[in-house]
């Protein structure tokens, strides 16, 4: 401690510290009401997981965003304040038993006495600006109550004052203690400092044994109440992420449901499928539910929310967390959570874009536990919306969500100048081009496979199609709660693809590619999956695949969910667009790559329809008019569909066009079929 002796603490204090301490602990039971949940068989790595505590937990990695720019240094100040002030302490107890004195610094030590002067003051400033923000400028979305509220102890803005009153109680300590001892270095704890001239050294003789020990009791409250309060997520939040498995977070997990179902033994009448209760869902999306900080960024950038639809994901987590402690912690009882926290139209509103999971600091996973819920309605309850009903029967009977006969796979090919080899017929290839239901039966589709065919052909790339042994991956299914017809479906195309050899499936479309690559392993599928725009940019790199002029269109791209934010494809559609167009020409959109909007027709809202609030696909598409581009690009096969209908709705027909990166493609080299 550098030639300062270890002070004293009062006996006293230690009682009441315990006591704390207990009281703490006794209030952390919240955390642990997550054990009701199933098993969570995760893989986890030591090395990993303490990446994810260091840098998503204390280090707030996900915390600072440029979209949330105000919030982001608000918490900023207020994260690392907090933390620094716990640091501050943490060397203070050390210093009062005399352990590691040699090491540690001493309270007058300059850097350390500035460093804990700063610290309280970004904590300071820090609630002040969340104050603010929530009593002048509060976003509409997120919820707010002053003292009391929600199941927290002091509400959203009485523990702000809480931390702010503490503090300043902090730093008039600090300046008693200054006063009185007088150290040489004093000058460096600049805001105590100050405050020591405030009056006489006798007045502050006089008071100092008060204001430390008012301090010390205001901190002991605090930290027994910790657990009961929204500084609960400091901890929640650190576990949380701890046990994440980035590398999966999002996938949706295996219900097997065909072995259940066809269990002769099991209960069908009377099983649950799904999740419709807290005991339903895994411990570990209990958890998510118990970390929320309710910061709302999920539900700001969610497309439902913010075209007036019932989602609001944030709501989702915390209708979860509330019914977990009504069931747990006697607290208020509360109605059934699917059905009655949470409406049916909540569920289907859900597009599965990811934004929710893109934003959230604290790594929730909003979408897999919405599915879980959407698969309780379809599987037990046999409730799936009504529109999109139609299409699960369609796939079930036809294998495809457009209701077409299977001999028709390959009847768009008679169009065509080239005719597409199957696998049948070749056994071997190095591409196998995965159509799709879209690019096979949707008219407005049928031109991007005519056009990779065209580009397959001039880069004279080995490739052949499975033809009308292709069937519908699943994708909608799946996302709809359909999981027994997913199932079916994705162990048929698995049993078909293991029959052959191929070095590499090329899909248009993202949720193809999505499925096979990253849903598929679960049944024995495990290939190499790319996406077409991949595919065209290592063509175009390699010299296999000659473009010959460049488009004057001004072009701005629409970055799909399924191949942007799930599989973090960004670059490849650029790179493309840069070799086909003039780079002054290619607009980026205000929300583009993680941040694009969706395009409102993933989660199987391609075949259904919310009736509440504005169409997602008209708000995307108005964006894309923003810039003043007149084609939009896209690179997915829904994407397509509803940016070209926004386009019709629009009235923007006649001044805009909405091209897949194939078409754009196609239509720059010479070879026309």
């Amino acid at each position: 401690m550098s030639e300062q002796s270890a002070h004293s603490v009062p006996q006293l204090f230690y009682i009441f510290a315990l006591i704390s301490m207990f009281y703490m602990a006794y209030n952390l039971r919240r955390l642990f009401t997550v054990q009701i949940g199933k098993p969570d068989n995760r893989s986890l790595n030591l090395l990993s997981q303490l990446y994810n505590s260091l840098s998503f937990g204390i280090g707030q990695k996900k915390v600072y965003s440029k979209r949330f720019t105000y919030a982001s240094i608000m918490h900023f100040l207020i994260g690392w304040g907090f933390i620094e002030l716990t640091f501050a302490t943490t060397v203070d107890f050390f210093a009062a038993q005399g352990i590691f004195k040699e090491y540690l610094p001493g309270f007058d030590t300059p850097w350390f006495a500035w460093l804990n002067d700063t610290g309280g003051m970004m904590l300071i400033v820090g609630c002040m600006m969340a104050l603010f923000r929530r009593h002048y400028i509060k976003p509409d979305i997120l919820p707010q109550n002053n003292l009391s509220g929600r199941g927290t102890f002091l509400g959203d803005s009485g523990i702000l004052f809480f931390l702010v009153f503490l503090s300043i109680g902090g730093f008039f300590t600090e300046a008693a203690r200054l006063a009185v001892e007088q150290p040489p270095t004093a000058h460096w704890s600049w805001v105590g400092y100050l405050l020591s001239k405030l009056t006489t050294q006798a007045n502050w003789v006089a008071l100092k044994p008060y204001m430390w020990w008012g301090h010390a009791i205001t901190s002991l409250i605090f930290i027994s109440l910790i657990p009961m309060t929204k500084m609960f997520h400091v901890i929640a939040v650190v576990a949380n992420v701890a046990l994440t498995n980035r590398k999966k977070r999002g996938l949706l997990k295996s219900m097997n449901i065909s072995e259940i179902m066809e269990n002769p033994n099991a209960d069908i009448e009377n099983i649950s499928l799904g999740a419709s209760n807290v005991k339903d869902f895994s411990w570990k999306q209990l958890l998510d539910s118990v970390s929320c900080t309710e910061c709302a960024r999920c539900s700001s950038v969610c497309p439902a929310t913010r075209t007036d639809k019932p989602l609001s994901p944030m709501k989702i987590i915390t209708d979860i967390r509330t019914k977990l402690y009504s069931e747990t912690m006697d607290y208020k009882k509360t109605d059934d959570l699917v059905g009655g926290l949470i409406t049916e139209t909540e569920l289907w509103s859900c597009t599965t874009c990811g934004a929710c999971m893109q934003e959230c600091p604290v790594l929730i996973e909003h979408v897999p536990t919405i599915i879980d819920m959407r698969r309780h309605l379809v599987l037990s309850e046999g409730k799936p919306p009504m529109q999109a009903n139609e299409s699960l029967e369609k796939t079930m009977l036809n294998g495809n969500p457009w209701g077409f006969p299977k001999e028709d796979r390959l009847k768009w090919t008679e169009s065509t100048d080239f005719k597409p080899p199957t696998l049948q017929e070749k056994n071997e290839v190095d591409i196998l081009y995965w159509v799709g239901c879209a690019g096979a039966y949707d008219p407005r589709n049928q031109s991007v496979a005519t056009n990779m065919l065209k580009i397959l052909e001039s880069a004279d790339v080995d490739y052949a199609v499975l033809g009308k042994e292709e069937t519908c991956t699943g994708d909608s299914a799946r996302r709809l709660g359909e999981e027994y017809l997913f199932e079916t479906l994705a162990k048929q195309n698995v049993e078909t693809l293991n029959k052959y050899k191929f070095n590499k499936i090329v899909a248009s479309c993202p949720h193809c590619m999505n499925t096979i690559l990253n849903e598929y392993p679960d049944f024995g599928g495990d290939y190499q999956v790319i996406h077409h725009t991949e595919l065209i940019d290592e063509l175009i790199k390699t010299g296999q695949l000659q473009t010959n002029h460049k488009s004057d269109k001004k072009i701005t791209f629409h970055d799909p969910c399924y191949l942007g934010r799930h599989n973090k494809i960004f670059d490849q559609p650029r790179n493309i667009l840069e070799n086909v167009a003039e780079i002054e020409n290619i607009i980026e959109m205000k929300e583009s790559r993680e941040s694009s909007m969706c395009c409102g027709a993933g989660g199987g809202n391609m075949w259904h329809e919310i009736d509440q609030g504005s169409r997602v696909n008209v708000e995307r598409f108005e964006q894309a008019v923003e810039t003043g581009a007149d084609t939009v690009a896209t690179g997915c096969s829904f994407c397509t569909i509803m940016m070209d209908d926004a386009m019709k709705v629009t009235g923007k027909e006649e001044t805009m066009q909405v091209k897949d990166i194939a078409e754009i493609v196609g239509d720059s080299i010479d070879h026309r079929v």
